[in-house]
């Protein structure tokens, strides 16, 4: 397979925080520990990842590919983590190291130092070791709640702070939650981004809009036989949980943010055993 081939179709993979053993996901709330993995888990994905030839690029990787300007490895995949979580410092970034992977960080940036979440040093750190680090938004509000001056204050307030702390650009922002905003693609241009990745479940080509980035938002409910499945070229496995997504979307679109939340907080708080 040429370099031409094997980079017409990338993926991004969204996690977001990790713990050392199982026993410390029972103390999560099931919305939380939905998104939450074993330092064994994420390892075995990214060894698995290996083991298949690819190699974890960041996003300045890709926009330069998608403009024609660099080619990218045979295997390419994005590994991403939103919100800023601790771990993402503590464990994530430290696997992706001895791997000699990278991953880009998107970060709540009005929640930088406060209890677990990333601090200034865990950030410059992550900089200094070849990862990347973008916005998540200012404060994680629901960008398709929010009216266009407050999104447009969450990507530029976001983007401001992180770079004068960081002392660096923040060109790359993610989209909270998994809910689609029409606006945000374009207002993160607006304000000076040079890609976002928002909810759409799905791979990333040239012809895709760089602000409007597909990705795979990883869960517990995903074994690691359906991440295989999942990142195997070529694939279609993540048909039908687009399928599900766009339905998801639609319910709410009928009953409203508030209430498609409490239903979901009622079904996920029913799922105690979730993986």
């Amino acid at each position: 397979m040429n370099s031409q081939r094997a980079a017409e179709a990338v993926p991004v993979l969204t996690y977001h925080a990790l713990v050392e053993s199982p026993g410390e996901l029972e103390s999560m709330p099931p919305g939380t520990r939905l998104y939450v993995f074993t330092c064994d888990e994420f390892r075995r994905h990214l060894d698995h990842l290996a083991s298949e030839g690819f190699t974890a690029i960041c996003l300045a990787d890709f926009v330069r590919w998608h403009r024609g300007d660099a080619a990218l490895p045979e295997r390419p995949v994005l590994v991403t983590f939103d919100d800023g979580h601790r771990s993402n410092a503590t464990l994530a970034a430290p696997a992706l190291r001895e791997r000699g992977q990278r991953a880009a960080f998107f970060i709540t940036a009005g929640r930088v130092e406060a209890e677990d979440s990333v601090t200034w040093a865990d950030l410059r750190a992550t900089l200094s070791a070849g990862m990347e680090v973008g916005s998540h938004s200012l404060t994680h509000a629901c960008p398709s709640t929010l009216s266009p001056d407050a999104l447009r204050h969450e990507l530029a307030e976001s983007k401001r702070v992180l770079e004068e702390g960081l002392g660096a650009a923040v060109d790359f922002v993610s989209s909270p939650t998994g809910y689609d905003s029409r606006r945000f693609g374009p207002l993160a241009r607006e304000v000076g981004y040079r890609a976002a990745l928002q909810g759409v479940i799905g791979l990333n080509r040239r012809s895709t809009d760089l602000f409007a980035l597909r990705r795979f938002v990883l869960k517990r409910s995903m074994d690691l036989d359906t991440f295989r499945r999942l990142v195997a070229p070529g694939s279609r496995a993540y048909i039908p949980l687009r399928v599900k997504q766009a339905a998801r979307n639609a319910i709410r679109r009928v009953i409203g943010a508030r209430g498609y939340e409490w239903i979901r907080g009622r079904l996920l708080s029913s799922r105690r055993h979730t993986r």
